[in-house]
């Protein structure tokens, strides 16, 4: 889970109020830094022209102002609902609630459909603060069992050997954090995340994500998470929510990238995943929504690769995120989505042990090169609901077919393991935990994550008769005797041999606890020699959070981790900022020498809050062996007979590595030595065959092999936009009633040859419009080329003509090799002038009301979002202004409140369909402001929503205390043009 909130909704304290400012002042310099791109960076290669941010606008749905900020209600303390307004306090216990009511897992086995992008460089990028924010306050998490007593006799007390850690490999590079130029948190923490590929490493931070080549160049961002998920629509494109993982599928070279939504209508959870279609993280992916609950909270969710599927864990809390109800598995239909077909999830709940749920689980991660033995069950490990002598194991079998199954072994491990203490005051079992230097007090301690074993559970085959099969992982501890009590380091390795039904036993573990230190948040890999890499943050009263790696060498003696190295020594500590810290790092290796790892951490780079940064840095044994380097296919495609070169083919191999092919016609594909099958696709294109049909080649170490093919098919006609021009008419450039206007329509030749002998008639059924001039040839058309008709068409609407209707058209097209029809939709009346309120203030003589809204840092967007309640009693003032949509269709309107600085309070806005009833907050509700500050620190912000046809809506202004306010004003915009036009297209 991943950003913080206050505790009350009045509370805000200076630390945060100072915070907001310098957000405020942060926004305004960086949106002048971003010039084009959302950080102004010249290594930054997406589509960014002068239009990206209008395409944002577009993409989401709402007006932004540069002055705009979407401010947070941040603080200290822990946290509250997530279906809940920021601040309101959370109710009941994590082992409360209403469990009984609990329906179990979603099984809806219909396939999910998906949407393929176009390459993610040309795709309009989203900034970071200019993305939808939800405040998601952690759920309140279950308590652990406490039954393991006295000293961890497995301990290792003592630093190893220097020659047994890793050693820098010479790759170090600021993360996504403030150690990027212009780049501001938005939340905390920041679930730092990362993974290595063959060309590529990516880093996806709570909300957002950027690309760098494996020397540490900055290709990509960082852009906003939903930046990915604008072309499936829906809750994935509009919610940016955050704790998200990149996977990497060594088996097809493929990416997986994925983030949650949660408090979504109708369904609230979901997971949002991406895989993309080539080995280049730059490419194209393919989107899937999958809904994962349609009433509960599902939080902490963790993928792992498996050959049968992509395995994700989750943690099922009830939508206010107080009772926690279940640990669940989730399974993805891997070899449909490599391939973009509609895919499949399976669902199912691990046992409860005693009545408790199980938690802190994670599972496998495919790192070896040789895949598990065929149809082997995956593995799930965590720590035992009920016993610190206990580990729990689950072994999961799908299969998938025309009735999908699950199926559960669930076990013990004879392990221990114990909870990390909380040394903080006020005593915060849950968050106030890891002590820091001054001039952080014991209220700003960090949060531990006990009770978890932290990603990732890496997976190993190292085959031989029998097989050896590795896994490796940590949980934070409870370490020695000390005073402040600290925490330490527990690692494992498991080992089973090829079984799908045996109990992975532990073949070693130990506690690192050298010395009265506090560590915590690690992760663990292994590499292809046994060699073991372990990353972890460290802190105590006299040492600043930092980053610190360790490891051992497959030789070493059993149990041993060597000499602590410094990745990062802390330069500060955190003030404030809810405690949170972390949630998970990463530590990954490079699939292509399988001896280099990749990890990341955070840090601080001075005291503050909010202000964390991350580090990726390289370690590896010298001792390690690389793997044979991997060799290259390449080649060109082209179409026959014009034998032009055709972008975007995708060759693939018959393992699933593939490359999509340039602007040249070019593919390369990045590939571990072997034999393989290729073939080339383009459906899209209308290519409907591949010469040669197929191609068996032989890839050798650090070789490239060439593969040209050509490509025959029929051409694909498609509508590439319009212009009116309307100079016979009113002259403001739109259509309104009883007008003429002329259309030119674009066509463009997508497909996989050239298209002859073109011509269209244009027709429509939409009420009060008639096609006056429907005929016109239009040029030939080369693959990739467009063009307009070479005779405008022309419309007349009449006098009756609802404005604000949208007109339906058909491009009926007859040409050389056949015909089709193209349909496209031109909106009517738009970009009428605003309308305003104000200037007003709110003063005690104002209705009053005695609630608000919550504002959870996400203004609405025209598609809009859930009501985010009330449950902040005390009296508010209000005013209100009606309007009123006279357009014969829904229209989204923008409304923008601008207020003096420096108020004696905050206010907020809201929309609402008709009339507003202060009693019931979510009744006729369309939309809010969702800021912090709007008054006193913040100047303006702005809003968006989508009214009915011919419909009122009531605007609210109101406070969000009891104070009175600073003067305000407000524009509303979105209204229609209702000119008409001058009559009767003239005759000819």
């Amino acid at each position: 889970m991943k950003k913080n909130s206050s505790t009350k909704s009045a509370f805000f304290i200076p630390r945060v109020l100072l915070g907001s400012v310098l957000i405020l002042i942060s926004l305004v310099f960086a949106l002048f830094a971003f010039g084009v791109t959302p950080l102004g960076d010249d290594n930054f290669q997406a589509d960014n022209g002068a239009g990206w941010l209008g395409r944002f606008v577009s993409a989401v749905g709402i007006h932004l102002n540069s002055n705009n900020l979407a401010a947070l209600e941040v603080g200290r303390g822990s946290g509250a609902p997530t279906s809940k307004p920021s601040g309101e306090p959370a109710q009941g216990t994590a082992n409360s609630g209403s469990a009984a009511a609990y329906a179990g897992p979603r099984n809806d086995l219909r396939g999910v459909q998906s949407v393929r992008t176009p390459p993610l460089r040309t795709m309009p990028a989203i900034p970071p603060l200019l993305a939808p924010t939800r405040i998601e306050r952690e759920p309140i998490r279950p308590q652990p069992p406490t039954d393991l007593r006295g000293v961890d006799r497995a301990a290792q007390t003592f630093q190893g050997a220097v020659v047994s850690a890793p050693s820098p490999a010479g790759v170090s590079f600021e993360g996504v954090g403030t150690g990027i130029p212009g780049f501001v948190p938005t939340s905390n923490p920041p679930d730092t995340n990362g993974r290595v590929g063959a060309i590529q490493y990516v880093q996806w931070n709570n909300t957002s994500f950027a690309i760098w080549d494996k020397s540490g160049t900055r290709l990509y961002g960082p852009v906003a998470g939903n930046t990915l998920f604008q072309p499936l629509g829906g809750a994935c494109a509009t919610h940016n929510d955050g704790d998200p993982v990149v996977a990497y599928d060594i088996l097809s070279g493929r990416w997986i990238l994925s983030q949650f939504v949660v408090g979504a209508s109708p369904d609230f959870s979901h997971q949002c995943v991406a895989v993309s279609a080539t080995g280049d993280a730059l490419g194209s992916y393919y989107l899937y929504d999958f809904v994962t609950d349609s009433t509960n909270f599902v939080d902490y969710p963790k993928i792992g690769v498996w050959p049968d599927g992509y395995y994700m864990t989750g943690h099922v809390f009830n939508p206010a995120g107080t009772s926690f109800l279940a640990g669940r598995i989730f399974v993805f239909e891997r070899d449909k989505m490599l391939q973009g077909l509609p895919a499949r999830q399976l669902q199912v709940d691990l046992k409860k042990y005693s009545g408790k749920p199980q938690y802190g689980f994670l599972p496998s991660d495919l790192d070896s090169l040789t895949p598990p033995p065929a149809g082997e069950a995956a593995f799930v490990i965590g720590p035992d609901p009920v016993t610190n002598n206990s580990l729990d194991s689950t072994r999961v079998a799908v299969t998938w077919g025309a009735t999908p199954t699950i199926t559960l072994s669930e076990t013990k491990i004879s392990a221990t393991w114990s909870v990390p203490p909380c040394v903080g005051s006020p005593s915060n079992a849950n968050f106030n935990c890891v002590p820091e230097p001054a001039p952080a007090v014991e209220a700003d301690y960090l949060d531990n994550l006990s009770f978890h074993l932290m990603y990732r559970l890496p997976y190993r085959n190292f085959g031989g008769s029998p097989v050896q099969e590795s896994l490796v992982g940590n949980i934070s501890v409870k370490g020695s005797a000390s005073n402040p009590k600290h925490g330490a380091i527990r690692w494992y390795e498991f080992r089973n041999a090829g079984s799908s039904s045996t109990t992975p036993s532990v073949f070693q573990a130990s506690t690192y606890d050298p010395d009265n230190a506090y560590r915590w948040m690690g992760s663990i890999a292994m590499d292809k020699d046994h060699n073991i890499a372990l990353g972890y943050s460290k802190s105590s009263t006299s040492i600043k959070p930092g980053i610190y790696v360790n490891g051992r060498l497959s030789t070493d003696p059993p149990n041993t981790m060597g000499a602590e190295a410094t990745m990062v020594a802390g330069p500060g500590v955190q003030i404030g900022g809810g405690n949170r810290w972390g949630d998970y790092s990463a530590m990954t290796l490079d699939p292509v020498d399988q001896c280099t790892f990749f990890y990341t951490n955070e840090y601080l780079p001075t005291n503050g809050e909010f202000n964390w940064a991350t580090k990726v840095s390289t370690y590896k044994f010298a001792a390690c062996v690389p793997a044979p380097a991997w060799g290259t296919v390449t080649g060109t495609v082209i179409s026959l007979p014009s034998r032009a070169p055709l972008s975007g083919v995708l060759v693939t191999l018959n393992n699933g590595y593939a490359g999509a092919t340039n602007a040249n016609g070019v593919y390369s594909i990045l590939v571990p030595p072997g034999a393989y099958t290729a073939i080339a696709t383009d459906a899209a294109r209308n290519c409907t065959s591949a010469s040669p049909p197929s191609a068996n080649l032989v890839v050798t170490s650090g070789g490239t092999v060439t593969q040209d093919f050509s490509m025959t098919g029929g051409s694909n006609l498609e509508s590439s936009g319009f212009t009116i021009d309307d100079s016979s008419g009113n002259h403001n450039g739109v259509i309104n009633s009883n007008e003429c206007v002329n259309l030119n329509v674009a066509l463009k030749n997508n497909g996989c040859a050239d298209e002859r002998r073109i011509s269209a008639t244009l027709t429509t059924t939409t009420p009060g419009v008639t096609v006056t001039q429907g005929s016109s040839s239009y040029p030939n058309l080369d693959i990739d080329e467009s063009d307009v008709n070479n005779v405008p068409f022309q419309i007349q609407t009449s006098d009756s003509f609802v404005c604000g209707t949208n007109i339906e058209f058909s491009l009926n097209l007859i040409y050389a090799s056949g015909n089709k029809v193209v349909t496209f939709t031109v909106p009517t009346c738009t970009g009428g002038p605003g309308q305003t309120f104000g200037p007003d203030s709110l003063t005690t003589s104002d209705l009053t009301q005695s609630d608000r809204l919550g504002r959870d840092g996400q203004p609405s967007g025209c598609a809009g979002k859930g009501c985010p309640g009330g449950g902040f009693a005390g009296t508010k003032f209000y005013k209100t202004y009606t309007f009123t949509n006279n357009g014969g269709a829904p229209a989204c309107f923008t409304v923008t409140i601008n207020a003096a600085l420096g108020g004696a309070g905050d206010i907020e806005s809201a929309a609402y369909l008709n009339s507003y009833n202060p009693t019931n907050l979510c009744q006729n509700y369309l939309g809010d402001s969702g800021v912090v500050g709007l008054g006193t620190t913040v100047p303006n912000a702005s809003y968006s929503f989508t009214v009915p046809a011919n419909s009122n809506f009531v605007i609210v202004v109101n406070t969000t205390g009891t104070t009175t306010s600073s003067v305000f004003d407000g524009t509303v915009s979105g209204f229609f043009d209702f000119t008409p036009g001058p009559g009767p297209c003239p005759a000819h």
